[in-house]
């Protein structure tokens, strides 16, 4: 099964999760990206009104296309306790390309529920299997139980050959 990690990071906890997934399961990565800084008081205030209002930025355009992929990842950080505009205007952009999904998140402390749900409707299906991973855990190196969980969940889609997205919305996601 080919697999596309995409992923945006502000301050470098969800890149750091996409390079050790894409590692783990021999997988591309391909970065969100978007010309505007986020760094910053001005930034960080823009990351938040965009969450809040369901704003989309401008992303560029990326160096993969997601439907040559079996399995497209959208990593997120959450921000105001939702999914970080750049992934949710990607999952909007790319969603009908994409196969089947899979979601994960870095966090402060909560939202993952709410941002799952925001890409699972920018996407248009169900994901095979969710991660959500606080910055303490990250920090804490204490990542291991919950990644493996998430990536027996990936493999066990692979060994289902699940491939059309109608099929997708059948499968129960595995929530680590």
């Amino acid at each position: 099964m080919k697999i596309l990690v995409t992923y945006f990071s502000r301050t470098g906890y969800t890149r750091r999760v996409a390079e050790r997934l894409a590692k783990d399961l021999d997988a591309t990565i391909c970065p969100i990206e978007e010309s505007g800084s986020r760094l910053g008081f001005l930034g960080y205030s823009r990351c938040l009104l965009e969450a809040s209002f369901d704003i989309d930025p401008r992303i560029k355009p990326i160096t993969h296309d997601p439907a040559q992929f079996d399995l497209v990842m959208i990593g997120t950080p959450i921000w105001g306790w939702r999914v970080a505009s750049p992934p949710r205007a990607f999952a909007r952009i790319h969603g009908k390309q994409i196969k089947r999904a899979a979601f994960f998140c870095t966090m402060g402390g909560s939202g993952a529920e709410t941002a799952f749900a925001q890409l699972r409707q920018a996407v248009g299906s169900e994901p095979v299997a969710t991660l959500a991973l606080t910055d303490r855990e990250i920090d804490a190196n204490s990542i291991a139980p919950k990644l493996k969980a998430f990536e027996d969940a990936l493999r066990d889609a692979r060994r289902a050959k699940v491939g059309s997205r109608a099929a997708t919305t059948q499968r129960p996601h595995a929530q680590t």
